[in-house]
């Protein structure tokens, strides 16, 4: 669920930056650390911007209770609430360029400014869902980018941090089936 969101919202960046400037690579902005499992630098996303996702946290003000799913044939399924959580994403201009670096870096802002939130009917992978992401500026204090930078191993290379939420999880694994309510017994006592 978090990666087709994620990889929807790069290919719509991408084509952002294709339309404003077309005689570039057409891959500018790609999912991934900036280094390897072993430590090394990672070449993927070497003279690109990285999108990376930093922190999950659920978003317990919008927790949902329902545990029963309608169906079109009346009956209704018994399923666990859905989690839904708010992911921090980091953009990361790791270009040898500082200037371009910077551009890159205003190109994001304009892309969320024109277009913050993305239906989930517009993912392909997420069409048959009910929801949207909805993309916020973050901003960090100097001793919170010290921190995060302290534990991504990395020195700073400038950089842009968005709040996305409210993403929705769900196992779609049922837990069992209910029927409808077709009639309604009341006992008349006096």
């Amino acid at each position: 669920m978090i990666h087709h969101a994620m990889a929807y919202v790069v290919s719509a960046i991408n084509d952002y930056l294709n339309l404003r400037s077309p005689s570039l690579s057409t891959e500018r902005i790609v999912s991934g650390s900036l280094f390897d499992l072993d430590g090394n630098v990672n070449a993927q996303t070497r003279d690109k911007v990285a999108l990376s996702v930093v922190n999950v946290e659920e978003d317990r003000v919008y927790r949902s209770v329902e545990i029963f799913q309608r169906q079109p044939d009346g009956k209704s399924l018994l399923v666990k609430p859905e989690v839904k959580v708010n992911l921090y994403v980091l953009f990361v201009a790791n270009l040898a360029k500082y200037d371009e670096a910077l551009k890159a870096l205003g190109h994001i802002i304009g892309f969320f400014q024109s277009r913050n939130s993305f239906d989930y009917a517009a993912i392909p992978a997420l069409a048959g869902r009910e929801g949207r992401v909805v993309f916020e500026l973050f901003s960090m204090s100097f001793e919170q980018q010290n921190h995060l930078w302290g534990a991504l191993g990395a020195k700073y290379v400038p950089s842009i941090m968005y709040k996305a939420g409210i993403v929705d999880v769900r196992d779609e694994q049922v837990q069992g089936e209910v029927p409808p309510v077709e009639e309604v017994l009341v006992n008349e006592e006096s």
